[in-house]
């Protein structure tokens, strides 16, 4: 009988993931797509930040502009920390980071810096930390505050969190 416990509660916990994982690729699907519809409306470019190439930060696209701090193979990247001074000027870009800010070592520079070359422009897809990626993320220092990952369908667009940076 506990055997049977054990196999229903551990298929309930990968169904559940499963759930989560399919969520987590349709939000980064649809916050791709609006970030980049955005982008061509403002006429400024896209900067994905995660690459595509693969690991847990992996972006759905390269966009116009790519920022990892691992080498990539998109066309046009930056390799850098986002939480140290990004070389790009204010507000010239729309960016979409993609699982990536629970990984960073500054969350607050690296928003501020992000906020800033956006010019808040900036739509965010976290991991969710109640699902057990969340819990087994390699190198996860936090969850993302909900309060700038807008999880609803056609309200990606962030907000600058102006009350955390003056």
């Amino acid at each position: 009988m506990l055997l049977v416990a054990v196999a229903a509660a551990a298929l309930a916990a990968a169904l559940n993931e499963s759930y989560f994982a399919a969520r987590r690729v349709a939000i980064r699907e649809s916050a791709f797509a609006e970030a980049k519809a955005r982008a061509e409306a403002l006429g400024r470019p896209l900067v994905i930040v995660g690459a595509p190439d693969g690991g847990p930060t992996m972006g759905p696209s390269c966009g116009d502009i790519t920022i990892d701090i691992n080498p990539t193979q998109c066309p046009r990247a930056i390799q850098a920390d986002i939480s140290k001074p990004i070389p790009l000027p204010d507000a010239c870009c729309v960016v979409l980071v993609t699982c990536v800010l629970e990984l960073v070592d500054d969350f607050e520079a690296a928003m501020s810096e992000l906020v800033r070359i956006s010019g808040g422009e900036l739509y965010i897809v976290r991991v969710e930390p109640w699902t057990l990626t969340a819990y087994f993320y390699p190198g996860a220092k936090r969850a993302v505050p909900e309060e700038f990952c807008h999880q609803a369908p056609g309200n990606w667009r962030t907000p600058a969190p102006r009350r955390f940076w003056p």
